[in-house]
């Protein structure tokens, strides 16, 4: 959303109700409660970025013509769907549904270091966690309700 905002995109954010506030302040111009609002009713989108795992054929269709849609995400409860619909959409749908492969070049790199400098890009961490208690971090991940990164330090 950051990035979004930053690039001059307008932006819809969907989140839980109690995390709408939290998206708005990442950039997001609409925030939208995804349990309120089914997806048929959102879009149509330029760009897409899938980062929950949603059903990629639902989420597709809110595409405009020549969108494009970007998941760093797998349906977990349909992984070889999921996986079989990006494939298929390589071969037959001129790319219109990738899977996110980052293999940033320097310039990137430069780029996301102003941004940063610049106070337009800020990682929003929700906790801290010492080495010691990766596990509990995998539990509370799991368990959702997250706002931000978890981020494990080590000493």
């Amino acid at each position: 959303m950051q990035l979004g905002q930053a690039y001059g995109a307008e932006v819809t954010g969907l989140a839980r109700a109690a995390n709408l506030d939290f998206v708005r302040t990442l950039g997001a111009h609409h925030a939208v409660d995804h349990h309120a609002v089914p997806l048929a009713e959102l879009g149509p989108f330029d760009v897409v970025l899938d980062t929950a795992g949603t059903d990629l054929r639902t989420v597709r269709r809110l595409l405009k013509p020549g969108g494009r849609m970007v998941t760093i995400a797998v349906d977990l409860t349909r992984p070889v769907a999921s996986l079989g619909y990006i494939a298929a959409s390589a071969v037959h749908g001129r790319g219109r549904v990738r899977f996110f492969s980052g293999n940033p070049g320097r310039a990137h790199f430069d780029d996301l270091a102003r941004q940063v400098t610049e106070g337009r890009l800020r990682p929003a961490v929700d906790t801290v966690f010492p080495l010691e208690e990766t596990a509990a971090a995998h539990r509370a991940l799991e368990a959702g309700g997250v706002r931000g990164k978890y981020v494990v330090r080590v000493d």
